[in-house]
């Protein structure tokens, strides 16, 4: 295997056809962590040069992705950089790629091929006609000299650039991934791809290459759905006579059942929707860096600079990777529990913000009010976006009928409406006798209460839990009695046992 030695410099490259997948920041991450690690750069390039998928908004949602996630990038669009720019449409606008696909055509390695798109469709019908299960296109126009090729453009025809692929022989490169040994593909599997399209705009294998060259990227880390494409951009490598990259193709990650890629339509992996469901970008760090890649065979739980440190190219498997969401959920529990109090708090803040909850911004008694119910969803928290529903009947009154919850909820098993009903007022007599509104204070007059009345804890506190909060499920209840104070208590107490008559 190749050893890597620095300065290394690597770059993501996003095409953007729609939100960033989840996928591709755990690529962006890897190119990352090997910078970071080797001390070299990561540069973010938007490869734009696909006009009919294009998204608006997908390179902005693409840079606040990576950003949430915890990557920042040495050169890009918004940062700039000495090989700018970093944006393919304003390279080919300056004449970038067109310098090159005129040097490949004026040295007889690519042509200009003038078969159209229907004229294509009939020649991949007849093949399959004739048995012939992979078709590779080869241009009738790749036998015509230069001038012949101008004189056609000339007249109007359309064309596309392609490369003109060798006929015999082999091709050759290694994959550091892959231990280092070598793939070889003969020429008699491949095609004349499209280099530049009619429009005049490059594609994916011409761009990209040009510009890793010019960028002067020493090692290309991508998807492993590259690999059929790498002997292409290796015959273009030597047709140029550039020193090639070191290629690392990272694994690909399979659905949770192992059926298939993870997948924007089957799965929800869109990366914004991790940070609006309240994954905390730490754990989403730590879950992706072990998405093809281990330090070992126990360790997981890894701060960002431990993971730098470790971080080595060896450690990648080339094996596919397998996405978990239930681990990413108990990943994320853990990092919210690390958390202070104070931290969830403001990172609370936003969600409950969005559910109307506090105002916008919240005020120094909200931020305050936040700080004390946290502890009470604190250690159940898996991803923050629950906690407004969680903290909801502390902002609004939960009251029985038809606005609000089921009466019948109040009524704990074997037990009648009136018999909890005279449960609650009990309660409500007991609780409104204590002068310290402390959980100490109101356990103990809850618990004399069962003593008093000979009952079990049990159904007359769940009553209680459902009077207060509206649902059978909910915080501690001491603690929540505190946090809703005396008078709201009271108040809900005597809305339920008002509704069970």
């Amino acid at each position: 295997m190749s050893v890597v030695s620095g300065p290394v410099r690597v770059r993501f490259a996003p095409s953007p056809t729609g939100y960033l997948h989840i996928g591709g920041v755990r690529t962006a991450l890897f190119n990352w962590l090997f910078a970071r690690h080797y001390g070299g750069q990561f540069v973010l390039r938007i490869e734009d040069t696909d006009e009919k998928r294009f998204v608006d908004d997908a390179a902005a949602d693409i840079m606040a992705s990576l950003r949430w996630a915890g990557l920042d990038w040495d050169e890009g669009p918004d940062v700039g950089g000495p090989f700018g720019p970093y944006v393919q449409s304003e390279r080919h606008a300056e004449g970038i790629y067109a310098t090159y696909s005129t040097q490949l055509l004026e040295a007889g390695l690519a042509y200009m091929s003038f078969t159209t798109e229907e004229e294509l469709a009939q020649m991949r019908a007849a093949a399959e006609a004739q048995g012939i299960k992979s078709f590779r296109f080869r241009g009738p126009e790749r036998a015509w000299p230069l001038e012949q090729q101008q004189e056609m453009a000339a007249r109007g025809r359309p064309f596309t650039i392609r490369l003109k692929t060798p006929l015999e022989g082999e091709t050759r490169f290694q994959d550091l991934v892959r231990g280092g040994d070598q793939i070889v593909v003969q020429h008699t599997q491949l095609q004349d791809i499209v280099l530049i399209k009619a429009t005049g705009m490059p594609v994916y294998h011409f761009a990209h290459l040009v510009d890793d060259h010019l960028m002067q990227i020493t090692h290309v880390m991508r998807a492993e759905e590259w690999v059929p494409s790498t002997p292409y951009h290796v015959l273009l490598y030597h047709a140029f006579g550039w020193n090639l990259p070191v290629f690392a193709h990272l694994p690909v990650i399979l659905r949770q059942d192992g059926k298939g890629k993870l997948s924007k339509r089957k799965d929800d992996v869109s990366t914004n929707r991790f940070w609006e469901r309240g994954y905390l970008p730490e754990a989403m760090f730590n879950y992706l860096a072990l998405q093809g890649w281990s330090y070992d065979d126990h360790t997981e739980l890894m701060s960002r600079d431990e993971i730098v440190e470790r971080f080595t190219i060896e450690r990648v498997q080339p094996s596919p990777a397998r996405w978990n969401p239930d681990k990413l959920k108990d990943l994320n529990g853990l990092y919210v529990r690390r958390l202070t109090t104070e931290q969830v708090a403001e990172r609370l803040l936003p969600y409950l913000t969005k559910a109307g909850l506090v105002t916008d911004p919240p005020t120094v008694d909200e931020r305050a009010y936040v700080v004390s119910l946290t502890p009470l969803i604190h250690e159940r928290l898996v991803e923050l976006s629950e906690a407004p529903d969680l903290l909801e009947f502390f902002f609004r009154e939960p009251s029985p009928g038809p606005e609000g919850y089921d009466p019948a909820l109040l009524v704990p098993k074997k037990m009648e409406a009136a018999q909890t009903a005279e449960l609650l007022r009990a309660a409500h007599e007991a609780l409104s006798q204590v002068e310290i509104w402390g959980i100490e204070q109101v356990e103990a007059a809850l618990r004399a209460l069962v003593a008093r009345l000979e009952v079990k804890p049990g159904p007359l506190f769940g009553a209680i839990r459902v009077a207060a909060s509206g649902r059978t499920v909910a915080p501690p209840l001491f603690e929540m009695l505190v946090a809703l104070g005396r008078e709201r208590t009271l108040a809900r107490l005597e809305r339920g046992y008002t509704a069970l008559g």
